[in-house]
């Protein structure tokens, strides 16, 4: 048996630690000595210590360590344990990869991001146009892979550049109700493609020069301008990607080119 002084040196845990720990229940020595109250450590509580050590070392809580501790009969079930630890720590790297690219990119361009070279606010009718699309619920960054599969399928028929309809009004999360489309010169026919005709709107337009982590900005901009008109917005807006991160060819975030485009009425 070691007193708590030894087998806090061998383990390295503090004596306060040790009290704590069995305190709460996670490593209880084998012993306890009923007149001087000092603890006693065996075997068994070394090789939970040894554990302890590890789970510290990587992050779990007490309560944590408590959970896994009472839970695991061996080192297989120690394993399974880390290896769902191991799938959320790498779910928080790709969280903090995207933290990083933001900081850094705001630090790159800093606020002139929004509008460089054309602060023209348009009012126009756009012209009718055939569009393939593909609406979907989900993140905004899914919309992507719906347009590789849109260029994927009808790309020989397009005609100009890719825009994504929102049919929401405000922001959502994961369940944003989009749909990524490609205009093209005729209708066609593809299965899992629709194809129709968009009909002549009347929009008010701005376009956004920069990162789109950064285009709220210029709605914003528009938005001010609709009541500066006396007009209202109306749904759903338009994202036409005149610039974008490239196909083939990537291209920086500062050079995208953004046309926003906001369906307008009179104000009632």
């Amino acid at each position: 048996m070691l007193t708590i002084g030894e087998f806090s040196a061998s383990t390295r845990l503090t004596a306060k630690a040790l009290r704590l720990f069995h305190e709460e229940g996670i490593l209880v020595p084998e012993r306890v000595d009923p007149e001087t109250g000092y603890r006693l450590y065996g075997e068994e509580s070394w090789r939970r210590a040894q554990v302890v050590v590890l789970l510290q070392e990587l992050g779990f809580s007490h309560r944590e360590m408590k959970d896994i501790l009472s839970a695991c009969q061996d080192d297989l079930d120690l394993a399974r344990h880390l290896e769902r630890r191991l799938e959320s720590v790498d779910r928080e790297l790709v969280r903090m990869r995207r933290v990083r690219d933001r900081i850094a990119l705001y630090l790159e361009t800093g606020k002139e991001t929004i509008m460089k070279e054309d602060r023209e606010i348009r009012e126009l009718r756009t012209a009718p146009t055939y569009a393939c699309g593909i609406r979907f619920k989900g993140r905004y960054a899914d919309v992507g892979v719906r347009f590789t599969e849109l260029f994927k399928k009808v790309g020989r028929y397009c005609s100009g550049a890719p825009f994504c309809i929102y049919y929401d009004r405000e922001f959502r999360e994961d369940d944003a109700d989009m749909e990524a489309m490609v205009p093209v010169r005729k209708e066609v026919s593809v299965p899992g493609i629709e194809c129709r005709l968009l009909p002549e709107i009347r929009v008010l337009s701005l376009v956004h020069y920069g990162p789109y982590e950064t285009i709220g900005e210029t709605y914003r901009v528009l938005f001010d301008a609709l009541r500066e008109r006396s007009l209202e917005a109306d749904s759903p807006c338009r994202e036409i990607y005149r610039k974008g991160p490239g196909m083939i060819l990537p291209r920086s975030p500062r050079k995208f080119q953004t046309e926003i485009q906001v369906p307008i009425r009179p104000k009632a």
